[in-house]
């Protein structure tokens, strides 16, 4: 009797977590995602989630259920009417689920979607759109267009900004030095590439050159959502709360006539 009351209430309780997790889950649980990469990682919350709240319910049902079945109505010991020593049947069922669990967990989601981020790294897929060098300093990022010569791009304001279009593979170069001094490469500070609307962060470190893949599927900006921004996610020094830089994602037009405004905007400064 102890089994079917226990696992009734197992399964009414998980039912309702389950359906209150798809409600939450349909409202995007990262919030603001805009991102090919980040819609990967979202994938991977929701199925480990889901598959893992029976579990969860199972082990905390289980220390409620004994706490309140088998309590002692009196601080004097008494005999048991049932006395185990071990339950093969319990102890077999519970190894083989665990191990079946991690085996999955393991084939999906993290080899299945590693596979498709590593993928875009393969020298077969470095067809990039568009190729975006970004330097750490302390404490800003700054950002240059190789493929259309631009060394640091601004917005009016003069603060340093990302521009991007939309439905483009872009490649981020990351490395962390100072351009404006002259030192040793490696005596840097190690920042991060945290960017929350792309659902990415990437370590960046001195002496090091890291890359990151990315394809936003709509038109956005800081303006309108805070997280689409850059923000350092890696304490590098007092200034690193303030080390962030905004970010526009345009059409693939306004992307071309942003690049020819700040190309005139360099060949006035002299850049």
């Amino acid at each position: 009797m102890d089994l079917v009351v226990f696992g009734i209430v197992w399964i009414i309780i998980t039912a309702v977590a389950e359906w209150l997790m798809h409600h939450y889950v349909g409202h995007n649980s990262m919030y603001f995602l805009l991102s090919n990469q980040g819609n990967i990682t979202l994938h991977a919350f929701n199925f480990l989630t889901t598959m893992l709240i029976p579990v969860f319910l199972f082990v905390i049902w289980f220390l409620v259920f004994s706490a309140i079945r088998f309590h002692a109505n009196s601080p004097e010991a008494k005999q048991s009417r049932h006395q185990f020593t071990k339950n093969g049947l319990f102890t077999g069922v519970w190894i083989t689920a665990s191990i079946a669990v991690n085996l999955l967990f393991w084939l999906h989601p993290t080899a299945a979607d590693l596979e498709q981020m590593f993928a875009s790294q393969l020298p077969s897929a470095q067809r990039n759109d568009l190729v975006v060098d970004v330097t750490a300093r302390q404490w800003e990022w700054i950002f240059s267009y190789p493929q259309y010569h631009l060394t640091q791009t601004v917005n009016a304001a003069g603060q340093d900004e990302l521009v991007i279009p939309a439905h483009k593979k872009v490649q981020f170069v990351l490395r962390s030095y100072d351009p404006f001094h002259t030192y040793d490469v490696e005596a840097g500070v190690i920042h991060s590439f945290w960017v929350p609307a792309f659902g990415i962060k990437e370590d960046v470190i001195p002496g090091e050159t890291r890359y990151e893949y990315i394809v936003a599927n709509r038109t956005a900006s800081y303006q309108t959502n805070p997280e689409v921004r850059v923000q350092c996610a890696e304490v590098c020094g007092p200034g690193h709360p303030w080390m962030e830089a905004p970010i526009r994602i345009v059409t693939a037009s306004q992307f071309h006539a942003w690049v020819a405004k700040q190309q005139k905007m360099e060949a006035a400064s002299g850049a």
